[in-house]
């Protein structure tokens, strides 16, 4: 986790503009996300980076946490949130176990490019279905490395992989297809409202919104 901890710090202050080829599909993914919010939910924005979704989505309801283990990241966002004034958005840094979240405290959980990097995915699905609220939505967006991919992303991604052999490469890489993710969320008593199979800058994403059972 340090080794990831340090690479992530080390992108903060060039993330936002690491982003920008991916703006169409993150239109698309915050698009369908607002679908399912509303204007007295309580949010937690998990794996938030620089928090420039968390900030997008402040707007449309009560209040959104964004949690980021990263101490460089959680900095710009806090930098964000002070330009732009916004008082219904807090930031900290830790992880999805973190003391300070209560259970059942949260109406919406956001995972945006994040399950697919998790070292223990059952666990971290487990503990968000936690701090849900019975009725509370887990809305996801990940990476699916063992689907379609072009060409260009398929040789980019082999590379990763070989420097990950060789410990040049710190992230953890989840070798899911869609399904994977889907039976992810339903082993722990999930239910899926909407799984959508997607292809954006040559990668399959899959987008779900999961239910935690009233």
């Amino acid at each position: 986790m340090n080794r990831a901890r340090n690479f992530w710090d080390k992108q903060a202050k060039k993330f936002d503009n690491s982003q920008k080829e991916f703006e169409t599909a993150s239109g698309e993914i915050m698009s369908r996300t607002k679908e399912y919010l509303d204007a007295d939910d309580n949010v937690l924005d998990f794996g938030c980076a620089t928090g420039t979704k968390t900030l997008e989505l402040a707007g449309m309801i009560k209040h959104i946490h964004g949690l980021d283990f990263s101490s460089e990241m959680i900095s710009e966002a806090l930098k964000k949130k002070n330009e732009e004034k916004a008082t219904n958005v807090s930031f900290s840094q830790g992880t999805i176990f973190s003391d300070d979240l209560d259970k059942a405290s949260f109406e919406k959980i956001l995972a945006f490019s994040i399950i697919h990097l998790l070292e223990e995915c059952e666990k971290v699905i487990q503990r968000m279905y936690e701090l849900l609220k019975p009725g509370g939505l887990l809305i996801t967006e990940t990476a699916c490395f063992s689907d379609r991919m072009n060409f260009k992303t398929r040789l980019e991604f082999t590379s990763y992989r070989f420097m990950k052999l060789l410990k040049l490469f710190p992230l953890n890489l989840n070798m899911f297809k869609t399904t994977d993710v889907e039976q992810l969320m339903s082993r722990q008593s999930f239910s899926i409202l909407r799984s959508e199979k997607l292809f954006f800058n040559g990668m399959t994403i899959s987008f779900i919104v999961a239910e935690k059972p009233r």
